[in-house]
């Protein structure tokens, strides 16, 4: 069995770090992809989708350098977790889908050159 997510895509928001429970800090990145397409009366659309990324350990150290309008291509897991959520009075359980970055690489450049490393796989 087999579990891979690749994506090439933008940062929408600077990193935002994190620490969890045990005292492990974590960066989490929102990141969107776009794709483009012809309808039926050959104009183009596009969507845009939205990924939350996990980076951890010293992976987090190289994401949190990240600035949010960075191209960026990772190479993930997809991992759900469920989660309750109470709207009007009602409790209804979701699943949300999550990708747990293995290695990234920044492919745009960086403003302010503070840190030119790319990350590594530490996953």
């Amino acid at each position: 069995m087999f579990n891979k997510v690749i994506l090439i895509g933008r940062l929408g928001q600077n990193a935002e770090a994190k620490t969890a429970q045990n005292n492990n800090e974590y960066v989490i990145l929102n990141i969107a992809t776009q794709e483009s397409w012809k309808n039926d009366k050959g104009d183009y659309e596009n969507r845009t989708e939205w990924h939350r990324v996990y980076a951890w350990r010293n992976l987090s150290k190289f994401a949190k350098t990240l600035q949010k309008g960075q191209l960026v291509t990772l190479e993930g897991i997809l991992r759900y977790r469920e989660v309750e959520d109470e709207v009007k009075g009602a409790t209804f359980k979701h699943r949300i889908a999550e990708i747990h970055a293995i290695s990234m690489k920044r492919l745009s450049k960086v403003e302010a050159a503070d840190d030119p490393s790319d990350g590594a796989d530490n996953e």
